[in-house]
């Protein structure tokens, strides 16, 4: 008697079991079974079979939302490349010159309205800090060794705006131009990497190195070495040799330079700035946009599959149980055969449902990522 019902109870299992062999076949034997079964019969099976198929398949197939972000569009061409920015560096001139005027405003005012302007158009994922360099002693001989020596973090590196904001308002125009000095203090706020533009440092002065270094050879040593930083550079008011002799570091560091001499000169500058960071956003825009819905799709599928699989399986074991059951008893139904039948023929829909889910978002992806490109190819 045991030995029977071990193997009813195995032969009912290998018949409800429905997650291995060929799926074509099990569908082809499922439904002849279903036509030779007359409609008395195949009523009474599924009568049986619903009170083991409770759970709604609906459940398993999420509607994902695609990302499909808004770009800025394109404004003028832009101060520095166009490679999204990962880490800045913004160092300001603090010696005495920085003191006088253009356009009725102090060169000192102008940095940092541009530097404020500049680091609030940044993206939120970029990080930032603030240095000064020459904003100690004093302008003359005698305050010429602490001046020189004076480079101070204003702000570390964070994505903190409000932080960076208030520490421009402390930058103070009262000593000399040890520039790289300031350029060397920047690169070691940078980290390595690989790529060239993902790391910039923005210098604003009114002149070139008073303190004996040599900025083109440390702009040089910064583009060429391991942080792969590009060096640009906004000067004020720069008579033409010293203009050049800035042109020169920025050169040495793979960036920009721009000479503002009026007011129109530093709005067009300003201009360039925010066409930098439009860029930058938008290109970090496309790329999260990109990835996330990569990230959600492949979830979805994934859980949808496993949903599946799952409300199949416990169907399967609680009527395998049922029918191994009334076997041992000697209640064997006559339409046990039909209902199998019917309960393959519900999973191989929810299957088949399961790929038309996976066709259906892998396609939606693929056009979110088409819509993505396009809109960031007109942008550029």
């Amino acid at each position: 008697m045991d030995i029977a019902r071990r193997c009813v109870s195995g032969f009912l299992a290998l018949a409800l079991c429905g997650c291995g062999g060929s799926r074509d076949g099990t569908r082809d034997n499922a439904s002849a079974t279903l036509d030779d079964a007359s409609a008395g019969e195949v009523g009474e099976a599924r009568a049986y079979v619903a009170q083991f198929t409770t759970e709604d398949p609906d459940r398993c197939f999420a509607e994902v939302g695609l990302d499909r972000p808004k770009l800025e569009a394109r404004t003028d061409d832009g101060l520095g490349p166009r490679v999204p920015s990962v880490r800045v560096v913004v160092a300001i001139d603090g010696s005495g010159s920085m003191a006088g005027r253009i356009g009725g405003q102090t060169k000192l005012d102008l940095a940092r309205d541009a530097a404020t302007r500049f680091l609030d158009g940044l993206p939120s994922s970029v990080e930032a800090s603030l240095l000064v360099f020459g904003q100690q002693g004093d302008n003359s001989e005698a305050g010429k060794a602490r001046s020189c020596a004076g480079v101070d973090l204003l702000a570390p590196m964070s994505n903190d705006r409000a932080r960076l904001g208030a520490a421009v308002s402390r930058v103070r125009a009262v000593g000399w131009t040890p520039l790289a000095a300031g350029l060397a203090r920047a690169e070691a706020l940078l980290a390595r990497s690989s790529t060239k533009g993902e790391q910039v440092i923005y210098v604003v002065s009114d002149g070139q190195e008073t303190c004996g270094g040599d900025p083109v050879a440390t702009a040089g040593r910064i583009n060429g070495g391991t942080t792969r930083a590009i060096v640009n550079i906004i000067g004020f008011g720069l008579p033409s040799s010293e203009a050049a002799a800035l042109k020169a570091v920025s050169d040495a560091g793979g960036g920009n330079f721009v000479n503002v001499n009026s007011r129109a000169d530093y709005d067009q500058t300003l201009g360039r700035v925010r066409e930098s960071n439009r860029r930058a956003s938008n290109a970090i825009r496309e790329s999260n946009a990109i990835a996330s819905n990569s990230v959600q799709t492949s979830n979805a599928l994934s859980s949808a599959a496993v949903c599946v699989s799952n409300i199949a399986s416990a169907e399967n074991v609680r009527m395998s149980n049922d029918l191994s059951a009334r076997a041992v008893r000697g209640e064997a139904l006559p339409f046990g055969r039909t209902a199998q039948a019917l309960l393959r023929e519900r999973h191989d829909g929810m299957e088949l449902r399961l790929k038309r889910y996976r066709a259906r978002l892998q396609e939606g992806e693929s056009q979110a990522r088409d819509t993505i490109n396009a809109a960031a190819d007109a942008a550029r």
